[in-house]
């Protein structure tokens, strides 16, 4: 294949059409075209665009469910050089806002979007009493159903490689939106690196559950197979949301090579897993399932590999990636073909300039972290300390990377893109990472970066932890520091996704403050119960968001309400005590004679003698054995405080 300049180059009039794209819409519900069908019904939807006013350079924001229809109109925009704005459809308020904000941003584009999405956008206007920015947005909308496709087809342009092909809007639900700029080299020497780096050939068989509206979902698993000539499946997203294992049901049938998810899809699946394991599965032919879009798991690789490998999963095909929408999706790959490779850090003391440690100070906490490989070709890194100075290996710094996929900056924003983007090109990621063997790690963003007591602690980590507790998954909680209305220092908060009551919360944040504190020795000053925890366009959870949010009092309610049922626990625990210290109760009531015991009885004050004492030491020795000295009975002198102690320690 000669080298691409422009994407209209991936489907050109005499287009392959003995290749195809299936979407997957259920599981007896797919449809199938060929990619010469694909340029007919582009140019078609092309035509009804140019008779709506659209011309090259102008914006078309794709507010768009069906996948088979989003694909139709984004090569509508490419092939008549109309800039095309991806944004993710859903039915939450922040959808609608965020389409307003970009709306607002982008100045007089035109707005794509399907009927029922528009029934639900006019039932949120009306019910925030947003009509004025409705009838704007209104008046430039056209509903996708009822273009006139069938007319005159559209009459396509020569674009240049310098031209911008569509705009990636990063940011989350929250705050400003950034529009990345990318131009048709960015996309066209990103999607020549990625099939180098991932060897595909058509004959590969691709299929992928990520969003369009996501890079890796329109790059990696779209824009990237059409240029490869490759058969290739789109499921819908919300499909694998509702019935994960079909994910790999369908692969199997479709003896698919090259699959993707992110570290939470893979969760997902092994949830649903349990309960019903499939039959006849065969993944034989899976050579690289790519992991990207958030940091990931060693733990739930492991986990998901040793679960498939009955099911013939190659033991090298977890394929760890690591990219950002700013590099046009990929910068770095794993070693194709072998196992999972890792190295195991000490958190508490990566700091920015100074040497990775390899094992943990006095035996202490470890961090395991993934290596991403090898930068892709055409791509640089550089990991920097403060000052811009490069270090060298096995030393944390601030990730730089430059290349012909690296964007210009954000759309009408210059003053944020020279923030992050150097006079010679070099774009700072955000991102902290280190080089270990010639493999890129990343340990974490560099703004979400939490000190509590002068110690680093990276979120991640903490996120990890946090895991462990029952009823909180991964990818659905959020550490980050903050700072109250009163505090002098910066306080861990967890951001947890939770939408029942609060006495149901209570629970989680009882068991969480309890195992941060047990793992780590950090108290947790907030759990706080929120309905979703905003992510960028590439899968990056948005912290600072959350933590902005809690320091403009945004959870006040929730936090007082909590601490109301912490303080009514504490009262009944005080009268009653935990299961541990009403069995501590229970032993010591057979050697004190003619004394009620409650939790705050005090041993020491009840005028017993060293014998007694020496037996009570005993009895508990037998209940929970080599947990407890007859020291502790002295620094934990109270049933409660004894009680508190022992279940602190019980790992």
């Amino acid at each position: 294949m000669l080298p691409l300049k422009t994407l209209n180059e991936i489907l050109p009039a005499d287009v392959r059409e003995d290749r195809h794209i299936t979407f997957i819409e259920g599981e007896n519900e797919q449809r199938t075209m060929s990619f010469r069908r694909l340029r007919q019904r582009a140019t078609g939807a092309l035509g009804a665009l140019q008779r709506q006013g659209l011309k090259r350079g102008d914006t078309l924001i794709l507010f768009i469910a069906d996948n088979e229809r989003f694909v139709e109109m984004f090569w509508a925009c490419v092939l008549g050089g109309i800039v095309a704005v991806p944004l993710a459809p859903g039915a939450a308020d922040e959808h609608w806002r965020k389409l307003l904000r970009v709306f607002a941003q982008l100045d007089q584009s035109l707005v794509c979007i399907d009927g029922p999405s528009l029934e639900r956008f006019e039932a949120f206007i009306s019910a925030h009493h947003l009509e004025t920015e409705g009838r704007q947005l209104r008046a430039r909308t056209a509903v996708v159903g009822a273009l006139d496709i069938a007319g005159e087809p559209g009459v396509t342009v020569q674009v240049d490689p310098g031209d911008l092909a569509f705009i990636q809007y990063s940011s989350g639900s929250t705050g400003d939106p950034k529009g990345v700029m990318l131009t048709h080299r960015n996309l066209t020497a990103n999607i020549a690196s990625i099939i180098e780096g991932a060897a595909f050939t058509d004959q590969d068989s691709v299929m992928s559950w990520m969003p369009l509206s996501h890079d890796m979902g329109l790059i990696g698993f779209h824009l990237t197979q059409l240029a490869s000539g490759i058969n290739h499946a789109i499921m819908r997203t919300e499909l694998f949301a509702r019935r994960p294992l079909l994910w790999l049901d369908l692969a199997s049938q479709r003896r698919c090579t090259v699959l993707c998810s992110p570290n939470f899809g893979f969760q997902h699946y092994l949830r649903q897993y349990a309960h019903k394991s499939p039959q006849g599965l065969d993944l034989s032919a899976v050579r690289l399932i790519f992991n990207g879009a958030e940091p990931i798991s060693a733990e739930v690789c492991r986990r998901f590999m040793r679960t498939m490998a009955p099911h013939g999963l190659r033991p090298g095909a977890m394929f760890a990636v690591y990219g950002l929408a700013e590099a046009s999706l990929a910068v770095s790959f794993a070693l194709r073909g072998t196992p999972l490779e890792t190295v195991v850090v000490d958190p508490t003391r990566l700091r920015v300039g100074e040497p990775v440690r390899h094992e943990a100070l006095n035996g202490g906490r470890v961090s395991e972290l993934v290596k991403l490989g090898l930068p892709l070709t055409g791509v640089e890194l550089r990991i920097v300390d403060d000052a811009g100075n490069t270090l060298g290996e096995r030393t944390l710094g601030q990730l730089l990377i430059r290349g012909d996929n690296v964007t210009a900056g954000y759309y009408r924003d210059p003053a944020r893109s020279a923030e992050i983007i150097s006079a010679d090109g070099w774009l700072a990621t955000g991102d902290l990472g280190f080089i270990w063997d010639g493999q890129l790690v990343i340990a974490g963003r560099a703004k979400d970066l939490v000190i509590i007591n002068g110690q680093n602690h990276y979120p991640h980590d903490l996120e990890r932890i946090a895991a462990e507790v029952a009823d909180i998954e991964a990818n659905r909680v959020a550490a980050a520091g903050v700072r109250g209305p009163v505090a002098d220092t910066e306080e861990l908060a967890f951001f947890v996704i939770h939408r029942a009551g609060m006495a149901e919360f209570l629970p989680k944040v009882i068991e969480l403050r309890r195992k941060i504190l047990q793992q780590t020795g950090v108290e947790v000053a907030h759990v706080v119960p929120v309905k979703q925890i905003p992510k960028t366009s590439s899968g990056k959870l948005q912290r600072y968001a959350l933590a902005e949010a809690f320091e403009r009092g945004e959870f006040n309610a929730s936090l007082s309400e909590i601490e109301l049922l912490l303080a009514e626990r504490i009262a009944a625990d005080q009268r009653t005590g935990t299961p541990t210290a009403q069995r501590l109760q229970e032993i010591c009531a057979g050697f004190v004679v003619g004394r009620e015991l409650t939790p705050q009885t005090n041993l020491l004050e009840i005028d017993l003698n060293s014998l007694t004492l020496a037996r009570i030491h005993e009895a508990i020795e037998r209940e929970f054995p080599q947990r407890v000295q007859v020291t502790d009975l002295f620094d934990y002198p109270t049933l409660a405080q004894l009680a508190d102690f022992l279940d602190t320690t019980a790992a």
